[in-house]
């Protein structure tokens, strides 16, 4: 079967995984990175992946008209994804079925390869359980005491909503990268549910609904307003965009953003986020580059900050980072054997491909069986306002741990 796989914009990631096609010797592999430079031969199947712009609009029309079927990969191409976050500051970061019609979605980030295979050969996929049904942790969907930024327990067992950590898993459904089995809340990248977003901050908010919210009375004698006062739930949801819309905010039906641009979409992206979400962030759209990217920005706040790093998660780091390099060499070569084996090895220290295991101070979860996990693990940390570098990365945060402004320069 003829397939051909177009790259527009963004990390790559998606394309990246789509190498492990090849395996297959029932598909024609092509592999297209530059789509406005495509002469517009015939195909059967044309697989997108990659962020859409306007501008792309022409292209798309062209892949279309020259193929029997075309499927979108990927949450970036299906519902805009983690760098339509940067639509807040008026980036027009578009689903593909804006642009075209009859495409074949297949969301994630990243995308299923299994999947991606199963529409490719006109299989019907697995039908995917609610990511509740195959969670360890268990919901009780009671109302709340407090909210929660970090992840501060060691408790295994309960829902990380029941204990005041917002986590999307209510509206997504299972997933291969499974955040939540590395101490991470599910940040929805297959949702489940039309405008998925918008569902998930009303049940969050109903379980909110013990929590006392600061008011005060208007000047015009109508109801209660939000008071200038700080309050629990304020500060422990400062990012409501980020958490909530994190992949699918051109379909959120919210309005486009008006936020003056803070530079490049990738630096868009970034703005406005937590401390403690960034290197979550940066293993989604980092690409072939999310290890190295990942750790400049843990590593430029622990060193400013003397968090104790342990030799041990240095090792593991290091181990990371050659992986990295090998990663390229497979890309470069367009191995697919290799690629295979080596994100297999990022994932057993990584957790997977978006690098949830990852954090300050160590890791969050154990890497080896065999392991003393305190001899690596992760602690929470204290917020400290200011500006830290690493590398080609820089950030500045404010007193509640929001991005200001960041630089990533390449390389």
């Amino acid at each position: 079967m003829d397939v051909k796989v177009f790259q527009f914009n963004g990390c790559n990631k998606c394309f990246n995984e789509t190498l492990l096609l090849k395996l297959d010797s029932n598909y024609k592999i092509q592999f297209i990175k530059e789509p406005q430079n495509w002469k517009g031969v015939k195909t059967e199947v044309a697989v997108i992946t990659g962020y859409l712009l306007p501008d792309d609009k022409v292209h798309l029309e062209k892949i279309k008209v020259n193929s029997e079927r075309v499927i979108a990969y990927g949450d970036c191409t299906t519902m805009g994804g983690v760098f339509a976050l940067a639509n807040q500051n008026g980036y027009e970061i578009t689903p593909l079925k804006e642009f075209i019609d009859y495409q074949i979605n297949v969301n994630g980030c990243l995308g299923e390869i299994e999947e991606l295979k199963s529409v490719i050969d006109r299989k019907e996929p697995s039908k995917l359980k609610s990511l509740c049904e195959v969670c360890a942790r268990k919901a009780t969907c009671e109302y709340l005491d407090a909210v929660y930024r970090q992840i501060e327990s060691d408790d295994k067992e309960t829902c990380y909503n029941d204990l005041g950590f917002l986590c999307n898993g209510f509206i997504a459904k299972e997933c291969k990268e499974r955040c939540i089995n590395y101490n991470t809340p599910c940040r929805g990248c297959k949702p489940m549910v039309e405008r998925s977003g918008i569902r998930m901050l009303g049940m969050f908010g109903t379980l909110m609904g013990n929590i006392e919210i600061v008011t005060e009375h208007s000047e015009k004698g109508a109801t209660d307003k939000l008071g200038d006062e700080e309050d629990d739930v304020t500060r422990s949801l400062p990012d409501i965009l980020g958490n909530f819309f994190r992949f699918t905010l051109p379909t959120s039906g919210l309005p486009k953003g008006r936020i003056k641009s803070s530079g490049t979409t990738l630096e868009n992206v970034f703005t406005g986020r937590l401390i403690e979400e960034l290197p979550l962030i940066s293993g989604l759209l980092g690409g072939s580059k999310s290890i190295s990217l990942t750790l400049k920005i843990i590593e430029s706040y622990e060193e400013a900050n003397q968090i104790e790093i342990s030799e041990r998660t240095k090792k593991y780091r290091e181990e990371l980072l050659k992986l990295e390099t090998d990663l390229e060499k497979a890309l470069e070569n367009e191995d697919s054997k290799q690629y295979k084996e080596i994100t297999s090895e990022i994932r057993k220290i990584a957790g997977n491909m978006n690098l949830s295991n990852i954090f300050f101070g160590g890791f969050k979860s154990q890497i080896n069986e065999n392991d003393n996990f305190d001899d690596y693990k992760s602690h929470i940390f204290e917020v400290v306002e200011g500006t830290y570098k690493h590398g080609s990365v820089e950030y500045t945060i404010d007193p509640n741990g929001i991005v200001k402004e960041i630089k990533i320069k390449e390389g």
